[in-house]
């Protein structure tokens, strides 16, 4: 088996990113008038930024006269965004459940190891699935056929790089099973994919992406199910991943969704947010639910059941934990 490394190069996802600076206040609830609630987001090229743009909209959309603002703050990935959110510098944060969690448990790799118990869930916005490509013309149909090929895995320290060698070790299968590993990012992927030098693709990103509406426009490609009991166990295991999948219609030649899995974008704060802001978000979420959707396309697959559940792997926050009891006692 070959090992080849390349530049570590990270792409954008290529989506129009949101500035805002929004005024806010919900259902009466209110912090002392002139403050500035804050949520934690990653670079302003990607997802998470105006994602979190989006609630600040939904803030402003039931704003009161003289309510407190709602700023997106830009960082350089979830890592940062929690590390920030810990120093008390934000308020909200929107990370990668995986690192939610391993934030609240004290993962070695974070500035301060020490276990962030402080760290609350408030909900779940869109999924992130493990998204494994492969050339239609080939002969690998599953995952199985990938044994003995040639296969991009990620650069270390992405999403998917961490989904794939989960998978891979639930499976029980050595990376020596590959051919060839190549560790690449997602553009390199999709030129070496396109140009026959890797048999599949790694990718971990949510719907619609300008990664993959590149990758199915540049050539003819085909996305792996990524389903069975080993996947079941990984989900059972591992609290922060989620059932996923690309749906159908949105990228050329995927004509029918794609299950996988993945980790999801997660709201989170510090339990010592007052319940009065951390109620104020899940009230302008929840209440304008279809108008919330229709912010960003990435939020447009969200269910609100799902929200409340799915890859939340640290306790919620006490107001929205009562919230959604209420909601669903209703």
């Amino acid at each position: 088996m070959k090992i080849r490394h390349r530049s570590r190069f990270v792409t954008a996802y290529g989506l129009l990113a949101l500035a805002l600076t929004v005024g806010w206040s919900a259902g009466g609830a209110k912090t002392a008038d002139g403050d500035t609630i804050t949520i934690g987001a990653g670079k302003v090229t990607g997802v998470y930024y105006p994602a979190a743009g989006a609630i600040c909209q939904a803030l402003n959309g039931m704003q009161t006269e003289g309510g407190s603002t709602c700023a997106v703050v830009p960082g350089a990935g979830s890592k940062a965004s929690l590390e920030a959110l810990r120093a008390g510098l934000t308020d909200f944060a929107v990370v990668q459940s995986d690192w939610q969690f391993w934030a609240h448990k004290g993962a070695k790799f974070f500035a301060d190891p020490k276990p962030f118990t402080a760290l609350a869930s408030v909900l779940v916005l869109h999924a992130e699935p493990l998204v494994i490509a492969v050339r239609r013309d080939g002969a690998i149909k599953t995952f199985a056929d990938l044994q003995g090929k040639r296969a991009g895995i990620g650069v270390p320290a992405t999403a998917e790089r961490g989904m794939m060698e989960a998978l891979l070790r639930a499976l029980g299968w050595p990376v020596s099973g590959f051919a060839e590993v190549h560790e690449l990012a997602a553009r390199q992927q999709t030129a070496a994919l396109c140009n026959n030098s890797i048999d599949s693709a790694v990718y971990a990103v949510g719907s619609p992406s300008a990664t993959l509406a590149t990758l199915s426009a540049t050539c003819d490609v085909s996305l792996l199910p990524l389903t069975g009991p080993a996947v079941d166990k990984l989900l059972k295991e591992n609290t922060f991943y989620r059932k996923a999948a690309v749906p159908a219609g949105i990228y050329a030649g995927v004509d029918a969704a794609v299950p996988t899995f993945g980790v999801g974008a997660t709201l989170v704060t510090r339990t010592d947010v007052p319940d009065a802001a951390v109620e104020a978000v899940v009230t302008a979420v929840f209440e304008n639910f279809e108008a919330f959707r229709a912010r960003h396309p990435a939020l447009t697959w969200l269910e609100a059941k799902q929200m409340v559940r799915d890859g939340l792997s640290v306790p919620l926050h006490p107001a929205a934990e009562r919230y959604f009891a209420n909601r669903e006692g209703s």
